[in-house]
């Protein structure tokens, strides 16, 4: 009967561990080999865009960026998308080419913020 409560002990403990959902998205095991390029826009309707993209050795064409997969709508977007980087993943934010910006000094501290969170290095 000293069992019992052993059993039931541990089933509690599992209970209140957070697992990982399968459908959860998971950060990245390992940095990329030329790390992440950042570049970020201001669309039609004024909401700031992010795209991040795998680094290279060449420019990216303005369409190229804008048309990713990976653009983000809004700075809380894109830090969650910083989380899931790998930790020491190298970020690279450019303007180059042509059409590409930097959001106003609040978004950008706030995204120097997120960068800090998610342990990845972030360059401007």
């Amino acid at each position: 009967m000293k069992l019992v409560p052993a059993v039931l002990a541990c089933v509690a403990l599992l209970l209140a561990v957070p697992t990982a959902r399968a459908d959860e998205p998971k950060r990245e095991p390992k940095p990329r080999f030329k790390g992440v390029e950042l570049y970020s826009w201001k669309d039609d309707k004024g909401v700031w865009q992010f795209a991040l993209l795998s680094g290279t050795n060449r420019d990216k064409t303005e369409a190229e960026v804008k048309a990713a997969k990976t653009v983000y709508a809004g700075t809380d977007k894109l830090a969650a998308a910083l989380k899931l980087l790998a930790e020491g993943e190298m970020v690279f934010w450019s303007h180059r080419p042509k059409g590409f910006e930097y959001p106003p000094k609040d978004d950008l501290k706030k995204i120097d913020e997120a960068a800090k969170a998610a342990q990845v290095e972030l360059t401007r």
